[in-house]
């Protein structure tokens, strides 16, 4: 996994206009991870995939998916974290209880990060107290594309805030941070644009 960007849009936040009407993108949050002259990484925070945890994990370990319901964790959304490779798994997390070992996740801010490994999986199901999401997918923009779409109106960035992803209900996170902008949800309205699938 490359090292995190430290551009003023990464880590932070791109919160989606209502005139982003690309289905992917629509009242989205957006989670940015990376942002440098190649392009851009971010995960939709936001928006439930069609599985659970315990789906996944029953794909994984059936061992795995037993120790997840003890724990009442099985029964929780996973996230579609955006159009590319949505097959693939990423699993964002409170560090604390779990902190990131070099080459398998990166710190995304000061109490987040991010990794994939099935071993991250296994220690964050099992470790009390761990705080994480399961995301299918990211989203991705090429050079420039989504310095533009910024320009056009379709995102507004906004810092990095923990606990609107971990901390505020899936269905309210948008509208939340449409709030901490200083802004009404009903009378946001900027230009269009959206991410490349």
């Amino acid at each position: 996994m490359p090292a995190p960007s430290s551009s003023g849009l990464a880590p932070g936040f791109l919160v989606a206009a209502p005139s982003l009407t690309d289905p992917n993108f629509a009242r989205s949050l957006v989670l940015m991870a990376e942002h440098h002259g190649e392009g851009a990484l971010g995960f939709v925070v936001n928006r439930p995939a069609p599985v659970t945890v315990s789906d996944v994990l029953a794909g994984v370990d059936a061992e795995l998916r037993l120790a997840a319901e003890a724990a009442g964790r099985a029964g929780g959304p996973v996230l579609a974290g955006g159009p590319v490779q949505p097959e693939r798994l990423w699993i964002l997390y409170r560090t604390g209880p779990v902190e990131p070992v070099e080459g398998e996740a990166v710190r995304v801010g000061e109490d987040l990060a991010l990794g994939g490994s099935r071993e991250l999986l296994e220690t964050l199901v099992r470790a009390p107290g761990a705080d994480f999401l399961l995301l299918l997918g990211y989203a991705g923009w090429a050079p420039m594309q989504l310095e533009n779409e910024i320009a056009a109106g379709a995102w507004v960035p906004m810092p990095l805030a923990s606990d609107l992803v971990l901390g505020v209900p899936l269905d309210r996170r948008w509208e939340g941070a449409v709030r901490r902008l200083g802004l009404d949800p009903g009378a946001f309205l900027v230009g269009g644009g959206g991410a490349q699938a």
